[in-house]
């Protein structure tokens, strides 16, 4: 029995801060230690690592060494919080330190950034407007740091999409008008925002109406952004650019407006459609886009399918060729990705077939 107790007391203070002092030790092996010791720390007593953390954080990543291993252990510590005890002013301080760090670097996608961002996601799970407040203040095309406060929301969003899509207007009126401004380099990271921003919507209509979230001003802001990233994003030279803009129309395609999709389709194909001449990982986000594509046009209740068999042949001839290429063998190294390709191009064909059965089974034949 005492040696249960003992394994399960909490270190004193003077303990803990030197486990996150040795989070910027040389050594490796020391600093995974350290964490790994911190995180478990914080499963007990959460706010005790926080005040040890938010101590030495106060200098920035210039001061401390492992800004990174600083960040994951608070976000561990604010994520193991109880309701009852999340104080908004130690949750506003502590935005304040990772925000700090983040607008004061042009770097993308390091991995302190990444802690950086848990952070606020974390927060963000207790108090979601103080942390989208503190984003919010930073959210400006002329700062260096709004791609990485985009990458944040992107993150609640797939974090917590219960949250996040009742917010999702007071996200697009601050990024809509700074969207036509953004450059190549960070469009991909702006097109996989949208695209997180969707799925959440999608996944927050599981259990709750989308009604009250699409009201006229959202519908306008998603139906202006899809128009962007149609005719400009996915027309890029940037290959990532492109790749990024047709899988965030994938998701917006059942969120815009009927009439919008109807006029888009003309061009909306033939963008998807080009990227089946790239690798395997390019192609299964275009069966994926390709997929949506189908279903929204296909298959909606609003009215009947917006694309008569006829043009539907053009898609069934690319899709014919991906068939026999993705159905090979388990041995092949790319064979995980192959069979998510093969899938979805199914699921292609099985969307056409279910309104157009008849013909389907005619041009099947033809090609057979």
């Amino acid at each position: 029995m005492a040696s249960s107790t003992a394994a399960n007391s909490i270190p004193a203070p003077e303990a803990v801060q030197v486990l996150v002092s040795a989070l910027a030790d040389e050594s490796a092996i020391v600093r995974e230690a350290s964490l790994a010791t911190l995180e478990d720390i914080a499963s007990m007593n959460p706010l005790l690592v926080l005040d040890c953390c938010s101590a030495v954080s106060k200098g920035g990543r210039r001061r401390f060494g492992n800004t990174a291993g600083l960040f994951k252990v608070m976000s561990a510590s604010i994520r193991g919080l109880d309701k009852q005890y999340v104080d908004p002013h130690l949750m506003s301080k502590l935005a304040k330190i990772a925000t700090a760090d983040l607008i004061s670097t042009k770097e993308l996608n390091a991995d302190w950034q990444r802690a950086a961002s848990a952070v606020l996601v974390a927060i963000a799970s207790h108090l979601p407007d103080l942390m989208m407040d503190e984003i919010f203040s930073h959210l400006s095309g002329s700062n260096p740091s709004f791609p990485s406060m985009v990458q944040i929301l992107a993150d609640f969003a797939s974090f917590d999409a219960i949250q996040f899509t009742p917010r999702l207007k007071s996200v697009l009126v601050r990024v809509l008008p700074i969207l036509g401004n953004v450059r190549d380099i960070h469009r991909p990271i702006l097109a996989n925002a949208f695209k997180c921003w969707c799925q959440a919507c999608w996944q927050y209509s599981v259990d709750f109406s989308l009604f009250t979230v699409l009201d006229a001003d959202v519908m306008s802001f998603l139906n202006s952004a899809f128009e962007l990233l149609l005719r400009v994003w996915a027309a890029s030279r940037d290959l990532k650019v492109r790749i990024s803009s047709v899988e965030a129309l994938g998701q917006m395609l059942g969120l815009i407006t009927r009439s919008q999709l109807k006029i888009s389709l003309p061009r909306l194909i033939p963008t998807i459609l080009d990227l089946y001449k790239k690798d395997q990982d390019i192609t299964l986000v275009a069966s994926r886009s390709l997929h949506n594509l189908l279903h929204a046009s296909l298959m909606s209740e609003s009215g009947p399918p917006l694309l008569d068999f006829e043009e539907l042949t053009v898609i069934l001839c690319t899709l014919l060729p991906v068939v026999g290429i993705h159905s090979g063998s388990k041995d092949h190294p790319d064979f995980s990705v192959g069979l998510k390709t093969y899938n979805q191009v199914q699921h292609c064909f099985l969307t056409i077939g279910l309104v157009y059965p008849e013909d389907l089974f005619v041009f099947l034949l033809n090609v057979g």
